[in-house]
């Protein structure tokens, strides 16, 4: 059985903590939608400097229907 989070890595790299992240970042936005250069510029702060984990997290919440895709922003689907 496969986890969504690795003894391996650090929990703080984990694509679940970087997943509640950028919901929570979306949830602030006035608008309901951020750019990729957004959620890089607060990931970034908040010590998420790779892609690899920004990645798998978009991946992440794109596949459990919380977000969604439209050039150029991410928007986060209704509850």
């Amino acid at each position: 059985m496969t986890s969504l989070v690795s003894k391996d890595e650090p929990l703080k790299s984990s694509m679940v903590h970087v997943g509640y992240l950028i919901l929570k970042r979306l949830d602030k936005a006035q608008d309901g939608r951020l750019s990729l250069s957004e959620i890089a510029s607060h990931l970034g702060k908040r010590g998420v400097n790779r892609s690899r984990p920004i990645m798998f997290a978009l991946i992440f919440l794109h596949s459990v229907g919380v977000i969604d895709f439209k050039a150029p922003y991410i928007y986060k689907l209704s509850s």
